[in-house]
C-alpha cells in the first residue's frame, strides 16, 4: 500500500492551552487532533475537530489560526 508523504514524515506537535492562539504556518497543510479540541479559522471559514480527527487544510497565502475550544490542553500533529 502506498502512503502519501505526509504519513510517513514525522508530524510537529502543538500544544494550547484555553485563551492561546497559534498562528499555523503555510508550510503545514495538515493537521491531527490528539487531544482536546480545536477551532480553525482559514480564509473566513471554520472547522472544528475533535480528538483522533485529523483534515487536509486547503491552499491558502493566509495562515490558518488555531485555538482551543475548552478548558482540555489541545494537542495537534501537524504536517
Amino acid at each position: 500500500m502506498l502512503q502519501r508523504y505526509s504519513e510517513l514524515a514525522t508530524p510537529d506537535r502543538i500544544i494550547l492551552m484555553k485563551d492561546e492562539v497559534y498562528r499555523l504556518s503555510q508550510t503545514h497543510r495538515e493537521v491531527q487532533v490528539l487531544s482536546g479540541i480545536a477551532w480553525i479559522t482559514l480564509d473566513q471559514q471554520d472547522i472544528i475537530l475533535q480528538s483522533s480527527e485529523k483534515t487536509s487544510l486547503p491552499s491558502s497565502k493566509n495562515a490558518a489560526v488555531i485555538s482551543a475550544l475548552n478548558n482540555v490542553p489541545l494537542i495537534l500533529a501537524v504536517y
